[in-house]
């Protein structure tokens, strides 16, 4: 029996080894993140979904066109003037490096939400303003964020920047720009003249 036994594990292993050989385990590779530094501190990243190319599904109540074509949108009266989307999302060197939703809610109190998640970085998650500001674009904050993303704070940017004429099939590009910086630190504060300082 116990022949039997080592028998197995050592061909058990041989065979383990065999396969890894022809099926190497999957390399979960990751993009190198392209990153600005801003003059009055901070870093700036911008990601971007190239149209209609990198929708993967968009719904709205009444919409002619979903994507997939056979979405079946609820038509609910609680869902009237809001729109669901999801994209690939790109960095600066055109390479798909995460995932997006981005929810436009209408009504009393209409805003615009992005989700974005990078499988090896974490995600973000930002509120933005449902009208757009005078210069174009949306501005809004970071309100949460998972892994690297976690302690930062600051602003984000959405802008559509219209397709060329040499845009092979592509109509437009959706810009998502962070502009992130560190937690701000607490200073300590500084002992009141004539009061003693506890240890």
């Amino acid at each position: 029996m116990f022949k039997l036994f080592s028998f197995g594990t050592i061909l058990g292993l041989i065979a383990t080894a065999v396969l890894l050989h022809f099926v190497p385990p999957v390399n979960q590779g990751r993009e190198r993140s392209i990153i600005s530094v801003l003059p009055n501190g901070g870093n700036q990243e911008i990601f971007h979904v190239n149209l209609p190319a990198d929708r993967i599904m968009v719904g709205a109540p009444g919409i002619e066109t979903p994507v997939p074509a056979t979405l079946a949108w609820p038509n609910s009266p609680a869902l009237q003037g809001s729109q669901v989307e999801l994209f690939k999302i790109r960095n600066a060197e055109d390479r798909i490096v995460g995932v997006a939703s981005r929810l436009a809610v209408g009504g009393a109190a209409p805003f615009v939400e992005w989700t974005l998640h990078l499988p090896a970085r974490g995600s973000i998650y930002a509120l933005l303003a449902a009208s757009p500001a005078p210069g174009g674009g949306r501005a809004g904050s970071l309100r949460a964020a998972t892994r690297e993303f976690e302690p930062l704070q600051g602003l984000v940017h959405e802008r559509y920047i219209a397709a060329g004429d040499d845009a092979d099939g592509i109509t437009g590009r959706l810009e998502i720009a962070t502009s992130l910086v560190g937690p701000a630190v607490e200073p300590e504060p500084e002992p009141i003249a004539g009061e003693e300082v506890q240890q």
